[in-house]
């Protein structure tokens, strides 16, 4: 309550001292997957943008502009967030909020780093933009951080030992890093990669195959490295089967889609989360129950990181000086409150965050002991 509180107080002061400036809006550009396999993610990424934005025009904007915001789908289609990214910046925006996945911001970014416009990313996890000195920023923790809590934890508390891995190479430059972070720290605890296996996420993939090759090297663990669509489908023919293969997924696929479309057969799934779902904290529990008014599904953990996201950004563009641009003045803030949580960003405009180990009971993501 105290986070909403506050933010509510310095949106009316900076309505009352700057009065309307400009009569113009002010232009927000969002880019996600909002259809095809991936639109779970893109879709409530979208509405969490939507839902900040919202509130923000509800206290009269940015300091006197009312916030337009501008929807690209980039379908997770490498050409589509390049021209995307491009339109945004010709369009006039002062920031991109997105993309939603890695690879889609290893396009986006150049365009961005070229424009000079402020890129924050929302699910993008990729360790490839760790560490760099451009317009891209993010709110989450890099793979590697994510990976190697989901090693250690199937290791201590799946007795995990040999573990077959499928990616998907639509998403590279997160799969593959993940995938090779798990690794190292998953043979650090003195365990085996026995086998893993590529594939380009479509329609046309045969995922009974896919689960023949992963069993037949006897691992008593898999891991999905994929989005929920296909870890769903592939957590049905690796259970249908041996029921009782222990499955595990990357953050990614950690949606209400994945349980939706799996059912029993992703039951006891281990899943790292952005976020806690349990929170009973008022704020997110407000949050929670404003966005499900709102749009009529859970926000999951799109939903709150693109909001969070979303909020950063706003906040900064209301508190930024003259003279200074919204990379500038994010730098200068540093610190960001936030829903479960406060953003701190580093010189590079990366920031940590906790990863929340997840089993999917009784057909719920349940935070583990």
């Amino acid at each position: 309550m105290k986070l909403m509180i506050f933010k509510l107080f310095s949106i009316l002061c900076l309505v009352f001292l700057q009065g309307c400036e400009d009569s113009k809006p002010l232009k927000i550009g969002f880019i996600g997957g909002t259809s095809g396999r991936v639109a779970d993610l893109g879709v409530a990424g979208r509405n969490g943008v939507i839902l900040a934005v919202e509130e923000w025009n509800v206290a009269g904007g940015i300091k006197g502009q009312r916030i337009e915001l501008i929807l690209k789908d980039d379908k997770q289609e490498a050409e589509l967030s390049k021209k995307a990214a491009e339109e945004l910046v010709t369009a006039g925006v002062s920031a991109i909020l997105g993309p939603m996945t890695s690879s889609m911001a290893m396009e986006v970014v150049p365009v961005s780093n070229q424009s000079k416009i402020l890129t924050m990313g929302l699910t993008v996890t990729t360790n490839k933009l760790t560490g760099k000195d451009d317009y891209f920023f993010r709110t989450l923790s890099p793979t590697l951080d994510h990976a190697s809590e989901t090693a250690k934890y199937l290791h201590k508390y799946k007795q995990s030992k040999k573990v077959a891995a499928v990616y998907d190479l639509r998403n590279k430059a997160y799969t593959e890093g993940w995938l090779k972070d798990f690794s190292v720290s998953f043979k650090k605890t003195g365990g085996t990669i026995t086998k893993s296996i590529p594939f380009n996420s479509s329609d046309q993939v045969k995922f009974e195959d896919i689960a023949r090759d992963l069993l037949a090297v006897t691992p008593d663990t898999i891991v999905l490295i994929a989005n929920s669509v296909d870890a769903a489908l592939l957590a049905k023919q690796i259970r249908a089967i041996n029921p009782d293969t222990q499955i595990a997924a990357s953050e990614w696929a950690g949606t209400e889609r994945l349980i939706e479309l799996g059912g029993r057969y992703v039951e006891g799934t281990v899943v790292p989360q952005y976020f806690d779902r349990n929170n009973q904290d008022t704020e997110y529990q407000a949050f929670y129950r404003t966005y499900l008014e709102r749009f009529g599904h859970s926000p999951g953990f799109p939903g709150l990181v693109s909001y969070n996201a979303a909020s950063v950004v706003l906040r900064a563009l209301s508190d930024k000086k003259s003279g200074e641009n919204l990379k500038q003045a994010i730098l200068r803030i540093r610190k960001f409150p936030a829903i479960q949580g406060t953003i701190v960003f580093d010189e590079f405009g990366d920031s940590k965050s906790k990863t929340h180990l997840t089993e999917v009971i009784d057909g719920q993501f349940r935070l583990s002991e």
